[in-house]
Parts: structure tokens; C-alpha cells; sequence
């Protein structure tokens, strides 16, 4: 079975209200002044009271697995022992509720374990009580599973034209190129605290930002003022700040679109971008903003699906070991949570048989599968764990992601007792 959203909107333009949709090619209107030098006046206001500091216990440096008999990894393998295969499977699909709403099958779907998390979309909401309503529903059906593990529950809250919350009592953020061009560290510091904060009071403990892909073309690319700017040294310092607020704030930041969007002039929403860069090139430009993130201590990265014919030929950046295995495990150094985009878009649905798509995920290392729109997430349950008991997709796979996954729940307080 297979879900359509009325309208067919990509998973972006979904959070752009009606009114103000236009074509994801071009930049929003610059944002007036003074709605800029309002969100960075509350930012410096809170840098200023001393709001903005690191999380207790945080680290500084890249995200690190839990030393060998940690009370962190004696949790995780516990609770694994008690999963079956479908809960540990389910483990690794973050869902979308649909139109129709929360209904009681949904909950019950919960209840079973056969969800990591869920992405939320405003057709799901219409006021700031109704997403504390959902998300305290949604996670209330997660503790009463056996065994009780809590969602990720996620959004794309980035400012400008990609915002799921548009509420009159949150602050309205002008995208990122807009406030980028005059913030400092600080201020983009600030500004993630901000975000941050109103998400977890909302019940939302995952954003899908900051968007770290350079902006090298004006107006010709599909990221557009969506990006912090051309600079990878800017960028970089505005992202890992942006990065350490909303850690600060208690939501996890997610950064994107990794290796870098920016340069593509193709919707990967409809079809799939091919652009002729080699590793290097990438390393040395698109890829530096993601070298800082990960310094900075982010937890998960979420990747493109764009085909870079010179590194791997057959496929792109979410599917690819090459990408994910070799150059952010390997050579980066990056040991957090890799989350694909949306698994429905043009770039992997136009081109990759499903199956395919989901053998691909786990032998590339994509931890979580986002199930933005389409598809029904305990049949693609079903269809892993035919793949897995047939050797197709190794089991070890699954329970390496499962357990990285288990790992940054239990840091952020959504395991339950066990």
C-alpha cells in the first residue's frame, strides 16, 4: 500500500504555508531588516543573560561511542536482547503521520516497537497545543511498548521558506543566508539556542538543521537562501555554532545535506543531480563545513542523493558505501547517526527499485530511513526482515545501526526502564 499526500508536495515545500509557496529554484524575498535585526537582537539578548552554554556533560570534539562497559552500552545490549528482529528493523524508519491524522492502528504500530521516530508536517497540527498534544501521545504509545523506547520525533524548522512551526507565539526566523550575513559564532550560537528551545517545548527533540551546503551560485541553485553562504570557512563557523545552541537547548541538531547540496541546479525532490566532482574537490570545499560539525560534537548527519560519477558510478551519496563507509566513517571520523532524505523523492524513487534501495541503505550505513511521505513503514519492516532472513541484508547491519541509534536515544533520556 502506498500513501500520497494530497497535492503530492515535496518533504521541504510541505512546511511552506500555501501562500507563500514558490519554486524551490528560487530565493525567498530577502527578509526585511527588521525582522533580521529582531531575531538577532533576542539572540544577543540571550548571549548576553548568559542563556547560551554547552549541555551538562557534553564533550567538546566529535560525537563518541560509549566506552566497553559503560553503563551507556550494558543499556543498549540489554534492550536489544529483548528486541525481535521487526523492533530492531523498525528501530532504523523514522515515519510520517498522515492527513487523516493519529489514528488508533497508527498508535497501536507504536506500541509494537515498529518505530524509531516520526517527521512532523503542518497538516498534522494547527496551533503550538496541538504539537505538545501529538507528541505527548506519540511518545506516551512508545513507553507502553515492550520493551519502552522512546521516538525521535523530528521537523524541518530551518527559518525562511522551509519551517513546519509558522505559530504566532514562536519566533519567526528569516532564513539562513538572510540573519548568516550578519551574525557572528556567537549570535548563530544564540540563534540555534533559540530554535532549539522552542522545539523541545513543543515536544520535538530532533531538527533537520543547520543547513551546511554552500551557496556558490546566486539564484541558480536548488538550495538557494536556504544555505549560509558561499564561504566554507563561514559557514563553518556559523554551523558548528548554530550546532552547539541547540545542543545546549536539549534537541539534536541535524546537519545537511551531506556531502553538499549547493552547487546542484536539479530538485532531487524529482530526479537525480549528477555532478562531476572528485573526492578531493569535495573535501577541500563542499565537504568543510561537515569537518567542523563533526569537530563540534554533532550527532547526525543527513546525506544527499546525488551521484558523483567520478567517486561512485552506480550510486548516490545515500546508497553509497563509497561516501558513507569510506570518506564520513573513515576518513572523517564521523560516528553519530547517518539519516538519508527522504526515501520517496524523484532521485531515488525514479531510478532505484525499493528493494534496491533498501539493500543499499544498510550496506552503505544509513542508520535512519526517512518515510517522509508514500510509502508504509511496517511493510518496508516486512520487506527488511524478508531481505534480512534471505541473506540479502546482513543482520549485523541492522543491529550496527540499531545500536548506534539505541546509544543517542539513551543520551537524550528516551529509554525507559529495562
Amino acid at each position: 500500500m502506498i500513501r500520497e499526500p494530497a497535492g503530492g508536495l515535496s518533504r521541504e515545500r510541505a512546511s511552506i504555508p500555501a501562500e507563500g509557496r514558490r519554486d524551490v529554484r528560487a530565493r525567498s524575498d530577502r527578509a526585511g531588516p527588521d525582522r533580521v535585526a529582531a531575531t538577532l537582537l533576542l539572540a544577543s539578548a540571550l548571549l548576553l543573560a548568559g542563556c547560551v552554554t554547552s549541555p551538562v556533560g557534553r564533550r567538546h570534539g566529535p560525537w563518541s561511542p560509549a566506552p566497553a562497559g559503560s553503563e551507556e552500552e550494558q543499556a543498549v545490549a540489554k534492550l536489544m536482547a529483548r528486541m525481535s528482529l521487526a523492533q530492531r528493523i523498525g528501530q532504523h524508519f523514522m515515519g510520517f503521520i498522515p492527513r487523516s491524522g493519529l489514528d488508533d492502528a497508527l498508535v497501536a504500530d507504536v506500541r509494537r516497537g515498529l518505530y524509531g521516530g516520526f517527521i512532523l508536517y503542518p497538516w498534522n497540527y494547527r496551533s503550538s497545543d496541538d504539537v505538545r498534544a501529538l507528541t505527548s501521545r506519540l511518545q506516551e504509545a512508545a513507553r507502553d511498548g515492550n520493551p519502552p523506547v522512546g521516538l525521535f520525533i523530528s521537523a524541518d524548522q530551518e527559518g525562511g521558506r522551509v519551517a513546519a512551526f509558522r505559530f504566532p507565539d514562536l519566533v519567526q526566523l528569516p532564513s539562513q543566508f538572510d540573519w548568516g550575513e550578519y551574525a557572528t559564532p556567537e549570535l548563530a550560537r544564540s540563534i540555534g539556542f533559540v530554535v532549539g528551545s522552542e522545539l523541545v517545548n513543543l515536544g520535538v527533540n530532533m531538527n533537520f538543521a543547520p543547513v551546511l551546503d554552500l551557496y556558490p551560485r546566486a539564484d541558480s541553485t536548488i538550495i538557494g537562501d536556504r544555505s549560509l553562504g558561499p564561504d566554507p570557512k563561514k559557514v563553518s563557523a556559523l554551523g558548528a555554532a548554530y550546532i552547539e545552541g541547540a545542543q545546549a537547548a536539549g534537541v539534536i541538531p541535524v546537519a545537511k545535506h551531506f556531502p553538499g547540496h549547493g552547487s546542484t541546479t536539479v530538485d532531487s525532490h524529482g530526479a537525480l543531480p549528477v555532478l562531476d566532482f572528485g573526492e578531493e574537490q569535495l573535501l577541500d570545499r563542499d565537504i568543510v563545513p561537515f569537518r567542523s560539525a563533526i569537530d563540534a560534537g554533532v550527532e547526525a548527519i543527513m546525506t544527499a542523493h546525488i551521484l558523483y560519477p567520478r567517486i561512485d558510478p552506480r550510486y548516490p551519496v545515500t546508497l553509497s558505501p563509497a561516501f558513507l563507509r569510506g570518506i564520513l566513517r573513515k576518513k572523517l571520523g564521523f560516528n553519530g547517526l547517518i539519516i538519508s532524505d527522504g526515501l520517496a523523492m524523484g532521485a531515488l524513487a525514479k531510478n532505484y527499485d525499493l528493494r534496491v534501495t533498501l539493500r543499499q541503505c544498510f550496506l552503505a550505513g544509513i542508520d535512519i530511513l526517512l518515510v517522509h511521505t508514500r510509502y508504509e513503514v511496517p511493510e518496508l519492516i516486512e520487506t527488511t526482515e524478508t531481505m534480512v532472513r534471505s541473506g540479502e541484508i546482513s543482520e549485523s547491519a541492522v543491529n550496527e545501526g540499531t545500536a548506534r541509534i539505541l546509544a543517542l536515544k539513551y543520551r537524550h533520556g528516551l529509554l525507559g526502564a529495562q
